[in-house]
């Protein structure tokens, strides 16, 4: 049987109403056998319409985007937010963190 005879088949079982089982048993066409046609005109399908990988054109804007100059720090602690900022005082902060441990 050619490969085309194969495919016409397949094509056939898949344009009838019956499921590959019951279109095989129908035909007298092993399933296992049909299972092996349709998988390999499957990949014959995908590779024929398959494109080659292109790659994407990638322009980036970090140095287009001002960066800002100061940087912050936000805790969250359930419904507690504590943002700590450049030229914060680390004894205060280690107070604050103490009492929001006990808190959460």
């Amino acid at each position: 049987m050619t490969n085309s005879d194969k495919r016409a088949l397949v094509e056939e079982c898949r344009k009838s109403a019956m499921t590959a089982k019951e279109w095989c048993a129908s035909k007298g066409i092993n399933y296992s056998t049909y299972m092996q046609w349709a998988s390999r005109i499957n990949k014959e399908d995908r590779n024929a319409t398959s494109k080659p990988m292109q790659w994407a054109d990638i322009t980036s804007v970090a140095n287009k985007i001002p960066k800002k100059e100061t940087a912050e720090v936000k805790l969250i602690c359930g419904k507690w937010t504590i943002s700590v900022e450049p030229g914060f005082s680390p004894d205060l902060l280690a107070k604050v963190l103490k009492v929001v441990d006990t808190v959460c």
